[in-house]
């Protein structure tokens, strides 16, 4: 009897436990019988595709070098060198005519928003103190009605250049005296006056600011919409006002005074014109200027492009030497600035050239006999093609680190209907380990067909591990698992000659949980006597059976962290509703992404199952 306990450690180590997930345990009677391991005979090879091997490239012969040399296009480097330092004289010169326009032209308007705002300082000033002046002095006036001393006295306002307009109004809205007579005529002392409303645009906001102290500063000015002209205005009460503007009496009326601000615009058209002018002058100043310096600028560039470009041309023309197959020729170094290095380097590599030639030609023959090699391996595998036997559906991955890799999986559909899945991992990787992976399939193959599929995992693992040790004489060795699922009994037995314990990921009580298959036994090719013992346990539907090789557990990202047992699990996890085929690509995606661009430093091997 057998106890399968999930979460039981990955490496056959004693004494290692996993740290997470909860544990879930069964006992499980062992059905599985033992049987004597066959005679040991020679194990034949897996078949191999009809693959013919390149022939050694000779070296290569440099006088059949193609002598053709196409023509050189476009400018000479010495006239790159002088378009381009011309480009950059010019280009220094316009930024300096530019940032000197820009300076010229922030002085002019500097200097004309200081005469603007010392303009409406004064006019603030001067405004307020002669509209409070004669608010205080028109009290007797609206007292009395003396309507034709106020006319005289908006007259006299208007008379003024910096004053629009002028007017008085009463309390009730009615005009008193306005400045513009053809739009309210004066009051006489011959006729009866008829008052009118006034009518100006700006009264509804005269009323809202109805005041007693005006406003100095020209950014709280009552404007027109045009702004043209600042409206000054003052309410006059009965009785004046006290010393602090405190109203005394009834409001009889407002005194409005409307000054013209035609400097500012005057100020502001002169500034363009300004502007204008030094625009004009900065520039054929800076033309003048920028020439002389364009001319001295073009001629050094000129001496120092055909300086440069000499020892340019004749490394260009023995390069082409070179390329014509002349591997004699070589550059005369007279200078000790880059150029020189540069002609020394041309002369190394010339010297070089020739083993460099040699050594890429024995390379291309080494690498297309490993990729014969890695085509050969690849038969070795299953496709990744997702298998679906009605009652299990499995897909696999195999990624070698190198172009032959040391892992190892197969299945079969045994005779009676039986699934057999095995995985392997070599010591290493590369063509070594590809070739004891090569004597394992050979040795799963043939005790398949002797036995007419009538085989445990037992006399699998026994019979493989004689190959391998017979053929690796225990300079390599592999770990290995064999699992045989019987659709009819639901049952799965399975031996383990050293291997990672592959995980079954169940779903009890509406939540998923890990375990292992767990067994252990020597590695295959350890010892010639090796014996291993068989397990078994019954499947439930939805099952999901996940065997792996190290590799994918521990390889590494940039910062040395390996992908760990714990982010395995978590991405089966994740992915464990998904079908066979899915769930195997997220597993693998989310490993890839963890590893980045780092390297694997070992082969990559996953198997995915799922019992319907």
């Amino acid at each position: 009897m057998a106890n399968f306990t999930p979460n039981a450690p990955r490496s056959p180590s004693p004494g290692q436990g996993l740290p997470d997930d909860e544990p879930i345990e069964e006992t499980i009677t062992n059905t599985g019988a033992d049987m004597n391991p066959l005679p040991a005979e020679p194990v034949p090879g897996p078949a191999v595709p009809d693959v013919t091997m390149p022939a050694p490239m000779p070296a290569p012969n440099v006088a059949a070098i193609n002598t053709v040399t196409p023509k050189r296009r476009g400018a000479s480097i010495s006239a790159k060198m002088i378009v381009t330092t011309t480009l950059l004289l010019v280009v220094i010169v316009a930024l300096f005519g530019a940032l000197s326009v820009i300076n010229t032209q922030t002085i002019i308007d500097d200097a004309s928003r200081q005469k603007i705002e010392l303009f409406e300082k004064s006019l603030g000033q001067s405004a307020v103190g002669q509209v409070r002046a004669l608010g205080m002095s028109s009290v007797p006036l609206f007292n009395d009605s003396k309507e034709i001393d106020m006319q005289n006295a908006v007259n006299a306002l208007a008379q003024s250049r910096n004053v629009d307009y002028a007017y008085f109004v009463y309390a009730n809205g009615n005009v008193a005296a306005h400045s513009d007579v053809n739009a309210y005529p004066a009051a006489s002392a011959d006729t009866v006056r008829e008052y009118k409303p006034i009518s100006d645009p700006l009264w509804p906001e005269i009323q809202k600011r109805k005041r007693t102290v005006l406003p100095a500063d020209a950014k709280n000015w009552l404007r027109t919409k045009d702004g043209k002209t600042a409206v000054f205005s003052t309410t006059v009460f009965s009785e004046g006002v006290s010393v602090d503007g405190t109203p005394l009496g009834e409001d009889k009326g407002t005194l409005v005074v409307a000054y013209t601000l035609r400097f500012i615009e005057e100020q502001t058209a002169q500034a363009k014109i300004d502007k204008k002018n030094a625009f004009n002058k900065a520039w054929i100043r800076t033309a003048g200027i920028g020439a002389i310096f364009i001319l001295a600028g073009l001629l050094l560039a000129i001496f120092q492009a055909m300086r440069i470009s000499k020892p340019v041309k004749a490394l260009a023309y023995r390069a082409n030497q070179i390329a014509r197959g002349d591997l004699d020729t070589r550059v005369e170094v007279t200078s000790s600035d880059e150029i020189g290095v540069l002609g020394e380097s041309f002369n190394f590599m010339a010297d070089q050239l020739v083993v460099l030639l040699r050594q890429t030609a024995e390379k291309a023959t080494m690498e297309k006999e490993l990729e014969v090699a890695r085509t050969i391996q690849e038969t070795l595998v299953p496709q990744e093609d997702t298998v679906d036997r009605g009652h299990i559906k499995l897909a696999g991955y195999f990624q070698p680190a190198s172009q032959c890799g040391g892992d190892w999986w197969t299945w079969h559909e045994l005779n009676d209907g039986r699934i057999l899945v095995v995985i392997g991992d070599v010591t290493g990787h590369g063509v070594p380990s590809a070739m004891i992976t090569a004597a394992a399939k050979a040795a799963c193959d043939t005790v398949r067909a002797m036995t007419n599929d009538r085989i445990t995992v037992t006399l699998l693992l026994e019979i493989m591990n004689r190959a391998i040790f017979e053929s690796a004489k225990r300079k390599f060795v592999m770990t290995c698992f064999a699992s045989i699922i019987d659709p009819k009994t639901k049952k799965i037995t399975f031996g383990n000659a050293g291997h990672n314990f592959p995980y079954l990921y169940r779903v009890v009580n509406g939540r998923g949980e890990f375990g292992c298959l767990m067994t252990r036994g020597n590695r295959l090719g350890d010892m010639m006597e090796s014996k291993y013992v068989e397990q078994s346990m019954d499947l439930l539907s939805n099952d999901v059976l996940v065997w792996y090789t190290d590799g994918i557990v521990e390889c590494e990202n940039d910062r040395g962290e390996e992908y760990g047992e714990k982010r395995f699990r978590a991405s089966i996890r994740r992915a464990a509703a998904e079908e066979p085929g899915q769930l195997r690509d997220t597993v693998v995606k989310a490993s890839m992404q963890f590893f980045g661009e780092t390297p694997r430093k070992d082969d990559i091997t996953m198997v995915v199952a799922r019992v319907a």
